[in-house]
């Protein structure tokens, strides 16, 4: 997306595409994409062979029951009136039901209706991009190979859109979040879902699957286990309504018992004797787990009497992630390649796993089944104990990941491939279980998503290595502390510091009882517990512990020691919040200095000095140099750390705000589209740092006027931060707390009103009423509500959310001057002008004067409110203070000074001082048009209003 605007498209198949920020518009939904104009030009020329299709097995002969459920599917995906739509179903229904079997039987028996068909697993959002980034390996191989998966997932999905005709099938959708984006993003074609969830279901009708009738269970158990059609009048298949009748008519469970029956020879009657199970068991209310256990105790050991090896690897497969799991990562289990085909032979001949070329797939339900200890059926379940299952994962994981001991890390290929699988592993770990041989890989695991700014990944390995130590050591240890507290550090960067700032006030307890107050561990803690403070909105709280963590380190460890320049340069920051701007430059001017000194100009700490440095500068309103503060910065970040590291990104993301506070808008739409472009090439499409750029960029838009752009990039926002974060995390609310923002400058205020409505309740239940955030939204809705015309409900907010903010920060506290602002314009728009003039005294008292953009904010609110009180001339003494403040600040040339000149001219008219406002809105006019152009609507505006003035 350019500068200039929006790119639209409309109708089901329209198209619209921009290669410089990589969006990819279809009507009404938006996907991000990563491609250059090459890149799109590709996915539109590139075809499929005819009637293409990944299909995970091919359609079981012994198919039954449901006739009538293809022909409801059938029907359902008829093009109506002879027009072909797109169309979005769900087949739901419990595990073992046989979704997936009847969404693989609706593709193939219709294949010749489709150009192309493609499964996508879809338990997770990062396997839907990895099929879909399989399907771009597929027509695009040449290309895909030099590309990640999130770049190929974007392309398979402007393929999509160029070429309709297609039947994707999402298969085991866990959270209809998961694939919604996808369904009302990508036109054209057929979509297909299978899930357990029945409900949350907006784009898409559901179709129930039950049991099989006691007909169709019968043969379909008779099929399997005779292998031959249903002989109904025989006594075998008496035997069969029995048995299909005790597994509850589900179908896994028929196919398990039908494998083990066809395999060994064993008798209906033996095997249903073998079960233990109740005759006539309701099939309504069966466990399907249990149901299945039953089932499963007996082929289990039917294998064993075959292959300890293959009992060996299914229980390991138990404890790793069920889709595609290399054969290579099983093969620490077996001694040679041989044993370990057979063995994974015999699994797949009892049904027990898929064997998909060199992959190994499992069925959830099983895993679930194996997973419990002793047996989820009462019975005697297991030949091994499950733990030595896990132990058996927990092996081929670190041999993949260590190959040859804990100093030597397998290539990052091997990482992002086992990854998955250690995810799973860490997130079963049964109660009492001792797991700590894992700690090597979660400990490394850990780091290298921290390291790839994947913080949120990281999460369940730091919970993991939290366990560990706290299983291992006794609680006050050290290596309990230090886990706890890199814990903390992981919430933090996950942005969930609420979770933080509890985990780590008892760190910080537990050292300095421990340790001691000056103790460098406590000191260290005592840092992140301020920024954790800060982060939560409470700079008191934060300074003291900065104040606290420097007076320690200044004793301990000396004053020029990093740790105590960090604790310094933190407080630094608190003083400029607190309005104490000569004592916050000093000092910070002292700390970065001394890192320089100590630790070089171009290290990282120093670098982030410098940042705060101009910080203080943008809060001080001393713009100018902020800026250039800021753009030697960024290059420094780039030549010393290099164009695509983390910290020069943040620092170009930082100069776009800059640039946009000193009125240089266009040149910050264009730095951050660019930010946006390397988040996206470097980190992928749906990082939390990608995700955070592009709501940045979406500010920048709706500064700039460019409304639909912002909401089109927001509502994506929202929706990959919904799909890969959870509704609650902070990230998502914040993205939605824009997109209300964005919706009302677009006119959708009954949108903006209704999401701005849930937000203040979504926030005050994840973080508390007092909470930041939850002020935030209260504010949020306030202006919303303010242009929805409802000021009476905006003023009670904005009142809030000033009281809220006096409470507990002072009356004094720079973000309580900014909601006194805030309630300041309500009290305008209102008309309440006298309540503007005495809130606005006390405001500029508390500011003590001097140049300031809040002073100039409030200059200008008490010109218009003296004017519209009749009192002109202190309406012209304040819009001559406002217009010396402002240009003071952002420079003679800032838009906003534009517009405090017109206005300053009509209170010299209502003045009768008509020459000086005349003289005012001639020069303005030269400015005007010098600056803006002489066709821009403000240029025209002003030409008109000297017009009016008979100029």
């Amino acid at each position: 997306m350019t500068a200039s605007g929006a790119h639209h498209a409309s109708g089901a198949r329209s198209i619209a595409a921009d290669a410089l920020s990589g969006f990819a518009n279809t009507g009404d939904h938006v996907s991000v994409t990563v491609l250059t104009q090459q890149d799109l030009h590709s996915a539109k020329e590139v075809g499929a062979p005819p009637h293409s299709w990944n299909l995970p097995y091919p359609p079981d002969r012994a198919f039954v029951g449901r006739d009538a459920q293809l022909t409801q599917l059938h029907e359902l995906f008829r093009p109506h009136e002879g027009v072909e739509q797109t169309r979005s179903h769900v087949v739901h229904g419990m595990g073992g039901i046989g979704k997936s079997t009847l969404a693989v039987h609706y593709a193939h028996r219709n294949r010749e209706h489709y150009s192309l068909i493609w499964w996508i697993n879809a338990d997770s959002p990062a396997q839907i991009d990895s099929s879909l980034a399989a399907l771009t390996a597929y027509l695009h191989p040449q290309w895909g190979a030099g590309v990640g998966v999130e770049a190929r997932a974007a392309w398979a999905s402007v393929w999509l859109q160029w070429h309709p005709g297609w039947l994707l099938i999402f298969d085991n959708v866990d959270e209809p979040r998961d694939a919604e984006p996808y369904l009302g993003g990508l036109t054209g074609g057929h979509h297909l879902i299978t899930s357990r969830r029945a409900h949350g279901w907006s784009s898409a009708r559901a179709v129930g699957l039950d049991v099989l009738d006691d007909t169709s269970a019968a043969d379909l158990l008779y099929e399997l286990a005779c292998g031959e059609s249903p002989d109904r009048c025989s006594p075998q298949y008496a035997d069969a309504c029995a048995l299909a009748t005790a597994l509850g008519n589900l179908p896994l469970a028929l196919h398990q018992a039908g494998a083990y029956l066809r395999q060994t020879g064993t008798t209906l009657v033996s095997f249903y004797n073998d079960l233990g199970l109740i005759l006539g068991e309701a099939a309504s209310g069966i466990d399907p787990e249990r149901t299945i256990a039953r089932v499963w105790n007996v082929t289990l050991a039917a294998v064993e009497e075959q292959s300890d090896a293959a009992i060996t690897l299914l229980y390991a497969l138990a404890w790793l992630s069920p889709d595609d799991c290399p054969r290579g990562l099983l093969a620490p289990l077996c001694p040679d390649g041989r044993t370990l085909n057979k063995a994974l032979g015999i699994l797949a001949t009892y049904n027990l796993v898929h064997l998909t070329g060199p992959a190994v797939r499992i069925h959830r339900l099983l895993q679930l089944t194996l997973r419990r200890t002793p047996d989820p059926a009462g019975l005697s379940l297991t030949p091994l104990p499950a733990a030595r299952g896990r132990t058996e994962a927990t092996r081929v994981l670190r041999h993949a990941l260590h190959p040859e001991g804990e100093g030597s890390p397998a290539p990052q290929a091997t990482w992002d491939l086992c990854l998955p699988h250690l995810l799973v592993l860490v997130s079963t770990v049964p109660d009492s279980y001792d797991d700590a041989p894992a700690l090597p890989v979660y400990l490394d695991a850990a780091e290298r998503l921290h390291e790839q700014r994947q913080d949120d990944e990281a999460l369940p390995l730091w919970e993991g290595i939290m366990r560990v130590y706290e299983a291992t050591f006794p609680p006050d240890t050290p290596e309990v502390l230090h886990a706890r507290h890199r814990m903390a550090g992981g919430l933090m960067e996950s942005g969930e510091s609420h979770r933080a700032l509890r985990l780590l006030d008892k760190v910080v307890a537990d050292r300095t009882r421990l340790l001691g107050a000056d103790h460098p561990d406590t000191l260290e803690s005592l840092n992140d517990l301020g920024c954790c403070h800060i982060h939560e909105g409470d700079v008191q709280s934060g300074e003291a512990m900065f104040a606290r963590a420097a007076q320690g380190g200044e004793r301990v460890l000396g004053r020029s020691h990093p740790q105590t320049l960090k604790s310094r340069g933190y407080l630094a920051t608190c003083y400029a919040v607190q309005r104490r701007p000569d004592e916050a430059m000093s000092l910070l001017q002292q700390v970065a200095a001394e890192s320089a000194h100590v630790l070089g100009p171009d290290h990282l700490d120093t670098l982030e000095y410098r940042y705060l440095l101009g910080g203080i500068l943008m809060m001080t309103s001393r713009l100018d140099e902020a800026v250039r503060l800021q753009e030697a910065l960024a290059a420094d970040c780039e030549r010393a750390l290099g164009g695509d590291d983390p910290h020069t990104l943040s620092a170009r993301t930082d100069l776009s705000g800059y640039y946009s506070m000193a009125g240089r808008r266009q040149d910050a739409i264009a730095l951050q589209e660019r930010v946006v472009r390397d988040h996206e090439r470097v980190f992928g499409t749906v990082h939390p740092a990608t995700m955070t750029a592009r709501i940045t960029l979406a500010g920048e838009y709706r500064g700039g006027g460019q409304k639909e752009a912002a909401v089109a990039l927001l509502e994506v926002a929202v929706a990959d931060c919904v799909r890969h974060l959870g509704d609650d995390h902070p990230h998502t609310l914040r993205a939605r707390t824009q997109l209300a923002g964005c919706l009302v400058k677009a006119s959708r205020v009954a949108e903006a009103v209704m999401l701005g409505e849930a937000l203040i309740a979504d926030c005050e239940r994840v973080f508390g009423a007092d909470h930041t955030q939850s002020l935030e939204a209260r504010s949020s809705l306030a202006d919303i509500y303010m242009e929805a015309g409802r000021l009476e409900e905006a003023i009670s907010l904005h009142e809030q959310v000033v009281a809220h903010r006096t409470r507990l920060l002072g009356v004094n506290d720079f973000f309580t001057l900014m909601a006194r602002t805030s309630l300041a314009f309500a009290y305008f728009n209102a008309e309440r002008f006298d309540d503007v003039v005495e809130i606005g005294r006390s405001v500029m008292a508390a500011l003590d004067g001097g140049a300031h953009l809040l002073t100039s904010y409030f200059h200008y609110v008490l010109t218009a409110s003296y004017a519209e009180l009749g009192k002109v001339d202190e309406a012209i003494a304040h819009g001559v203070q406002t217009l010396a403040d402002f240009e003071h600040i952002q420079g003679a040339d800032h838009p906003d000074m534009l517009h405090l000149r017109r206005f300053l001219s009509a209170c010299y008219w209502a003045a009768g001082q008509q020459e000086k406002s005349i003289e005012l809105m001639e020069q303005l006019l030269i400015d005007s048009e010098r600056v803006l152009g002489p066709d821009h609507p403000d240029t025209v505006q002003f030409r008109e209003d000297l017009r009016e003035q008979g100029v």
